[in-house]
């Protein structure tokens, strides 16, 4: 598991973030076949942004690559502030789940209305 620290993002653009999984002789894992969950959650672990495969936030990209998107819209809805983050790895048959990473979000206010 890997402890994360985001650089400031926006609340006032849409985020885009590509990420990969890669082995210990840094070769990309095929993962197309897993399921992965990301989730922005405000200081007292209420959800406020999920990505997942299941919903379609996070696509693969290529081999052991993936993406995930929060539109304008859904960014708007976080005020500034700090929120915990985890990213989670399912294999293809559901039998075992990775916590990839942790870590925190800054948020910033982008002014534009």
């Amino acid at each position: 598991m890997y402890q994360i620290t985001f650089p400031p993002t926006s609340n006032r653009a849409s985020w885009l973030f590509i990420g990969q999984v890669i082995d210990f002789d840094n070769a990309p894992i095929d993962i197309e076949n897993c399921t992965m969950e990301f989730q922005i959650s405000d200081q007292q672990g209420g959800p406020r942004l999920l990505a997942s495969t299941a919903n379609g936030k996070i696509t693969y990209v290529d081999i052991g690559t993936f993406r995930w998107f929060f539109t304008l819209d859904e960014m708007r809805g976080l005020w500034p502030g700090t929120y915990d983050t985890g990213l989670t790895l399912t294999n293809d048959d559901g039998t075992q789940t990775l916590q990839l990473s942790v870590g925190p979000l800054p948020i910033v206010d982008g002014v534009v209305p």
